[in-house]
């Protein structure tokens, strides 16, 4: 599991598996709470598995040290590009999956 955190967007992505091929994310489910002080899109493939959880107001629902952790993994990387299993990476603009 690894989690990718774009400040600047103030999202976040948990990975549930060490990758998401193209088009392996049928189904997003949007989680619907008014407790909740972001979005939640839940992403699940073809057998209705759960692959990843998208998080908009990251900030606002994950506690600091995980987005402080997905920061520093991010860091870690030499090039930018994803390093794999537990390297965070900055995720590209936010597209609303489900609006």
């Amino acid at each position: 599991m690894r989690v990718d955190h774009d400040r600047e967007n103030n999202v976040a992505y948990i990975y549930l598996v060490d990758e998401i091929g193209e088009g392996e994310a049928v189904t997003q489910i949007e989680v619907e709470d008014d407790e909740l002080r972001g979005e939640i899109v839940l992403d699940l493939d073809r057998e209705g598995r759960l692959l990843g959880i998208e998080v908009l107001g990251a900030s606002r629902i994950l506690r600091p040290e995980v987005l402080a952790q997905a920061d520093d993994e991010a860091d870690d990387g030499d090039d930018g590009d994803e390093s794999g299993p537990g390297g965070g990476v900055s995720l590209p603009p936010y597209e609303p999956h489900l609006r």
